[in-house]
């Protein structure tokens, strides 16, 4: 009886041992998306392993992603490209630039990091961005372009003019309800 407690045990916890394993190696898988479709469904077209290598060429706005896919090195130009997934993040290409997907209800907002003047010398600052959707350019978050981009939604439009003094309060962030504000003021008047 003792023993086959243990043995219980031990097979328990191998088990145990495994589907954690296999739940990290899912979650952090990296790789690319083609088009929209995949990044919608969540499908990798290159999905890739600890032997490939992904080299995104952002230095001097370079045009090509340079992959190397289960032995084989590929050159994929960024405009055929929808986005990739790295580190448990999905990000979109879009006119050769790399923005970090951050809320894709509603309309995508984004941020990227980019070099500003900074006293002496320049310093990286995170800047925002949106597009209404995928098929819609990405803009800088303002209250003007947001203002444009939702002409007929006017209730939406006038709750971010009462709701936000300048362009760098639409990034606020509520975290209780785990969403940022203009979110919320989006679904609220929809």
């Amino acid at each position: 009886m003792k023993t086959s407690i243990k043995v219980l045990i031990v097979v328990m916890v191998i088990c145990i041992q495994g589907v954690r394993s296999q739940a990290q190696s899912t979650k952090n898988v990296n790789g690319i998306y083609l088009n929209e479709q995949d990044y919608k469904s969540g499908k990798l077209s290159y999905a890739l392993d600890k032997n490939d290598k992904l080299q995104l060429n952002g230095f001097l706005n370079g045009k090509y992603v340079t992959l190397v896919y289960q032995g084989k090195k590929m050159k994929l130009s960024k405009s055929e490209i929808f986005g990739y997934r790295q580190n448990n993040q999905d990000f979109r290409l879009y006119d050769n630039a790399t923005y970090k997907i951050l809320d894709t209800a509603g309309f995508m907002l984004y941020s990227r990091q980019q070099l500003a003047q900074q006293g002496k010398g320049y310093a990286p600052v995170e800047r925002y961005f949106y597009s209404v959707s995928t098929a819609n350019p990405v803009l800088s978050l303002t209250i003007e372009n947001m203002d444009k981009s939702f002409p007929a939604r006017t209730e939406f439009r006038y709750g971010i003019r009462n709701h936000f003094r300048s362009d760098a309060d639409l990034v606020a962030f509520d975290k209780v309800s785990r969403q940022y504000e203009i979110k919320y003021l989006y679904f609220k008047h929809a």
